[in-house]
């Protein structure tokens, strides 16, 4: 017979939390409340991974997920939760990571902001191709879930999927992965083809007459291990901040959840509080998501990128922008960071908004310069946690806040902001 569990929380993942024999059980698709019969996965000694295999008694917090891939798609392991639940189920895990790996004992949690749109959010989808098709993989899998539409991507993107899968069903080369990009204005968007292995070149007559009778994609970027090409322009346009547009390319890093983006810019710029005292630094700058905004409202933005995608789309913006107080630094956040502190520049206020690994190699470049103010926006909480406590000597967390740019998922945006003690 098959165990009975009670689930008592969401973890930070796909899974609920239950316990059996001592033993914490991570529950793919369960809801807290749920009592279900689950089937084990995978034993790990002191704890194991398993799956619903029937709902005894369903959670109120339990609703049926309006999307037609569920439960085979692995992209919305959190769309069986009614939203509240979702952003209360964050606000728990941010608690976790900062009381357990950052050991703040009372972290200044502000209530989580939701996204202005639950579903239909994301001007950017990034999908696996296997055998010509499109789609997510299965849960706890590498299996294909061919779509033909997201739930989660807004009608410009979903727009495009009819010609992404056209494309891919046509070439001969090891596509793995294609992102989607809508454009903020036109009705148009542009990819980005990650390839395995060399690019075939028959494939280049297959791309040229599928990009001469395609109106809404206006650039395909290419991009293999030692090598990339475009074809049209693959660049598209986002708008950070009200009067601020900027063009960012296919495949490089951009924001997916535009209208909760624009919160999360406003959110960054009055807690940094700017002014034209001392320079704004802008690590992990990306094509100038904060760093434009910021330039409207202080003396000198120094962004920093590493990125050469990022790089250039970053020189085009400020020319286009006539952005004439920002310095851009072409280079790694810790690099760039180690030598503004050796030329001793007066850093006022740092926004850092590094990827999932976290900022540890600029700590001590931070602590070293003592801005006045510093603004962390973390996707991953645990390494934000951990960040946190090597600066807690040196700065107070006056304020921790989750905006949320990915419902239907355990993923978060955590904003942090920290003021010099001394």
């Amino acid at each position: 017979m098959r165990p009975v569990v009670t689930v008592e929380r969401m973890a930070y993942g796909p899974h609920g939390v239950a316990h059996l024999d001592g033993r914490t059980i991570f529950v793919r698709g369960a809801a807290p409340g749920d009592v279900v019969r689950v089937a084990i996965d995978e034993e790990h000694g002191s704890y194991a991974y398993a799956h619903v295999e029937e709902v005894l008694e369903p959670s109120p917090h339990r609703r049926i997920p309006p999307c037609p891939y569920l439960p085979r798609c692995g992209g919305c392991p959190w769309q069986h939760l009614q939203y509240d639940v979702q952003l209360a189920a964050k606000q728990a895990n941010v608690r976790d990571h900062l009381q357990r790996l950052g050991k703040i004992a009372a972290p200044p949690l502000s209530a989580p902001i939701p996204s202005p749109a639950e579903f239909s959010y994301r001007n950017r989808l990034s999908l696996r191709v296997e055998q010509g098709q499109i789609g997510f993989y299965a849960g706890g899998s590498h299996e294909l879930v061919p779509i033909e539409r997201c739930l989660l991507g807004n009608e410009a993107v979903n727009s495009l999927l009819p010609e992404v899968a056209s494309l891919v069903g046509r070439l001969h080369s090891r596509v793995r992965r294609v992102e989607v990009i809508a454009d903020a204005f036109e009705p148009s968007g542009a990819l980005a083809l990650a390839v395995e292995g060399h690019w075939r070149a028959a494939d280049d007559r297959q791309l040229l007459e599928w990009f001469g009778r395609t109106s809404s994609v206006r650039g395909v970027a290419l991009r293999g291990k030692r090598w990339q090409r475009t074809h049209g322009n693959p660049r598209v346009t986002i708008v950070p901040a009200p009067g601020v547009s900027l063009e960012v390319t296919a495949g490089a890093f951009s924001q997916v959840n535009a209208m909760a983006n624009q919160i999360l810019v406003e959110m960054v710029s009055r807690l940094l509080a700017p002014d034209h005292r001392g320079v704004t630094v802008d690590a992990y700058a990306g094509a100038g998501n904060f760093s434009f905004p910021l330039a409207q409202q202080s003396g000198t933005v120094v962004a920093i990128e590493a990125d050469p995608r990022a790089v250039r789309d970053f020189r085009a913006n400020a020319e286009r922008l006539h952005a004439e107080n920002v310095e851009l630094v072409h280079d790694t956040a810790e690099r760039a960071l180690k030598s503004i502190a050796e030329r001793g520049i007066l850093v006022a206020r740092v926004v850092l908004d590094p990827p999932r690994s976290g900022a540890r190699a600029v700590l001590p470049y931070l602590l070293h310069l003592r801005p006045e103010r510093i603004v962390y926006v973390s996707c991953n909480s645990a390494t934000l946690a951990r960040d946190l406590a090597v600066l807690s000597g040196t700065y107070r967390l006056e304020q921790v806040q989750i905006v949320d740019l990915f419902p239907q998922t355990y993923h978060t945006e955590t904003v942090a902001l920290l003021v010099l003690t001394c």
